[in-house]
Order: structure tokens, then C-alpha cells, then sequence
């Protein structure tokens, strides 16, 4: 039974893992699990450019060693993000955890490389269970791989039965234990045939290329979510991104009248933080827009389209007159009034439903030029300016 992976597939592979980390290493890069995950596919990825290395080239032999070091490496990074603490664990720690578990697979890539001269000058083939020096493979290889992977898998597996996770997450778990599954059913297999001359698979060392090929491009496909969220979340196709896009317009305008409420450069980055704060941004425009709101009469708190889009035209006379540098005439309208205390959520439909009105309101070609103001007096429940109370910031 051949194990052989071919170039064409084996270069596909590269190409991916070389996209993904290359995209992490850019837009995923802010957690110490992103730290150890991209090292983790850095060195795989080393691992695989190595194996391409002509067999019948010159130190073939040694690449190929090399190669397998570069397999232990990366698997040292699953007992790196087993064993952190939390998401703000001082880098320090991490690094130096790193450090250590990172000199126990440099030592085995050496015990490796001295096996594989061994038997080079003995004249013997350099595989697992072949002469002294295959059993020293299996000290160097096997174990720590098993090792590495039966931690990662003993710490996933405790997080998802004790932790409140959603279905994405519970789903990438479960993958990365089937993958685990795969890699510990493959050594056991080794095991067997070593001791027990059963299956007969053939030589070992190139299954180990094969093993790892299939694992590092399932993991680079897993390890691609966060980066497909974060392209996202950078283009604005997220959840927070699409609120922002609706938004955009309502905030521009208030904030063009009320300028000195607009928050310095690099507060509230990424979509989530954008969105947080424009909304607090068109709160706060609103409430100084107050004083220069039409006043109106007998307002009525449930409201409707028609008033919300009334109330629009409303904010726009009060942007218009503030920036004409009109006198406010209606001081009760900084008063906000019945805003639900600390419900995100509602407050964001309440804006968006805002940001619709507004939008209608200037695509209808209604003037709010300063001279087309109405007066602040108008007569209850008359006229543009005569808004019953929609929003609770409505006076």
C-alpha cells in the first residue's frame, strides 16, 4: 500500500496553509492563542516544504530528518495552547513555557538526525522498529507526538464540558478531536505492526508524512474560520459591519452639526467598536441637538413610521439650525427621556429605525435649509415640525 502524497497535492496544501497563516499573521494575531496557533502552523508549514525536498537529491536523508523534527515542533504548540491560563496570560509565561517545550522537540529532532546517521553508517534503513535505531525513533517521534496531542485533546475536551460554548465552537472541538482520533488510530496501527508484524503497511517514516499532511490541511481549514471572520468583519460583512454601513449616513450628518462630540482616532476599533461608537456618538449628537429641536404637543410614546419619519425631518431643521448658529429656542428639548438603561440592542433598532426615517427624509428632496424652518410653535399635531414622540429622546 502506497503513502506517497504527490506533489500535486502536496503543493495544494502548501498553497493553502501558506494563505491561511499568511492571513492570520496579518488579521489574527491578537490573542496568545493566536501567538501559538500561528507558530503552530508555521512550523507545519516548514514541515511540508521540507518533505518536497528530492529524494534522490544531495542530504535527502537529512532533510527528510529534518523534516520530521519540524513534525514534533508543531505538534509541541497543541501542549502550548493546552496549558494557557487565559486569553490575557502575560506573554512572558507563554514564552517561556514555549521555550521549554520547544528544546524538548529541538532534542528530538536531534536524537533523530543522530539515529539516522547511525544507520546510515551501519549501512541500515532508518525506520521505526528497525535496529537500536528505529526504537530511538519511537522514543523521539512517537511519544512526544502522543504526548502533545493526548494534552491538547484532555484540555479541549474538559473546556467543552465545562464551558458554555456555542455550536461553531463545540463543532470545531469535535473536529479537532476526530483529527486527534485520526493521528492516535494511525500510531496504534505502527504499534501493532512493529510488535506484532500486523497490518503490513509498509515502511513507517512515509506514513508519517502522509499523517501530517492530512492533519496540518484539516487544521489550516479549521484555523481559516477566525480568519474568513476577520476579512469579514475588515470588509464590514459582519453583523456589527452592516449596522455600521446603515448608520453611516445618520452619523455623518449629526456629527458634521455637532463636531465636538466625535471621539479621538483609535477609539473603538474593529466593527464591534465602530458600531459602539456611532451609536453613542448619535446619542450624544442628539442630545445637544435638543435645545434646537421644533418643539410639539401632546406627544404620544408608541408612535409609528409616520411619526419617526416626522421626527427625522425634526432632527434635520435642528442640524440645520445649529449650524446656521441659530439660538436654540427649546431648552426642554435637551431632556431625554423613558431611554431603556444599559439594553444595547434596543437602543441599536431604535437607530437603525432612525437611520431608515433619515435616509427616507433626505432621498424625499424635503428642504432643511434654515430658511425653511417652521416655526417653533406649530399647532398640535400639524405639519413636519409637529411630531408626536416616537424616539425616547423626542421633546
Amino acid at each position: 500500500m502506497s503513502f506517497t502524497v504527490t506533489d500535486t497535492v502536496a503543493w495544494a496544501i502548501i498553497g493553502w496553509v501558506i494563505l491561511v497563516l499568511a492571513g492570520r499573521l496579518i488579521l489574527v494575531r491578537d490573542t496568545v492563542i493566536d501567538y501559538l496557533v500561528n507558530r503552530l502552523l508555521l512550523w507545519g508549514l516548514l514541515a511540508l516544504l521540507l518533505y518536497r525536498w528530492p529524494e534522490t537529491g544531495p542530504f535527502a536523508g537529512v532533510v527528510e530528518r529534518l523534516a520530521i523534527g519540524c513534525v514534533v515542533l508543531s505538534t509541541s504548540y497543541l501542549v502550548g495552547i493546552a496549558l494557557v491560563e487565559g486569553v490575557n496570560e502575560d506573554m512572558s509565561q507563554v514564552r517561556q513555557r514555549e521555550r521549554r517545550y520547544c528544546a524538548i522537540a529541538l532534542a528530538s529532532t536531534a536524537t533523530v538526525l543522530f539515529a539516522g546517521w547511525s544507520a546510515d553508517a551501519e549501512g541500515l534503513p532508518l525506520d521505526l522498529g528497525i535496529g537500536w535505531q528505529g526504537f530511538l525513533l519511537i522514543l523521539s517521534i512517537s511519544v512526544p507526538i502522543a504526548v502533545n496531542t493526548v494534552l491538547f485533546a484532555i484540555r479541549g475536551i474538559r473546556e467543552l464540558w465545562i464551558g458554555s460554548h456555542e455550536g461553531v465552537e463545540k463543532l470545531a472541538g469535535l473536529v479537532l478531536f476526530v483529527v486527534n482520533l485520526f493521528a492516535w488510530t494511525n500510531q496504534l496501527l505502527m504499534m501493532s505492526q512493529i510488535v506484532f508484524g500486523r497490518p503490513d503497511l509498509g515502511p513507517h517514516l512515509p506514513r508519517v508524512e502522509w499523517i501530517f499532511t492530512i492533519c496540518i490541511a484539516a487544521n489550516g481549514a479549521l484555523l481559516a474560520l477566525p480568519l474568513a471572520a476577520s476579512l469579514g468583519e475588515a470588509a464590514g460583512l459582519d453583523a456589527a459591519g452592516r449596522s455600521c454601513r446603515r448608520l453611516r449616513v445618520l452619523w455623518r450628518d449629526l456629527t458634521e452639526a455637532v463636531p465636538e462630540i466625535v471621539m479621538p482616532p483609535g477609539v473603538g476599533t474593529g466593527s464591534r467598536g465602530r458600531l459602539f461608537r456611532m451609536t453613542v456618538e448619535i446619542r450624544d449628537a442628539i442630545l445637544h441637538l435638543g435645545p434646537y429641536l421644533p418643539p410639539v404637543h401632546g406627544e404620544d410614546p408608541s408612535g409609528g413610521p409616520g411619526e419617526l419619519d416626522r421626527f427625522a425631518h425634526r432632527l434635520a431643521l435642528a442640524t440645520a439650525a445649529r449650524k446656521a448658529g441659530v439660538q436654540p429656542e427649546n431648552p426642554t428639548g435637551a431632556r431625554l427621556s423613558g431611554l431603556p438603561a444599559g439594553d444595547f440592542d434596543a437602543d441599536l433598532r431604535q437607530l437603525r429605525e432612525l437611520a431608515r426615517a433619515w435616509r427616507r427624509m433626505r432621498s424625499s428632496g424635503v428642504s432643511i435649509d434654515e430658511s425653511a424652518r417652521p416655526t417653533l410653535s406649530p399647532p398640535p399635531g400639524t405639519g413636519p415640525a409637529g411630531l408626536k414622540q416616537t424616539m425616547p429622546w423626542g421633546s
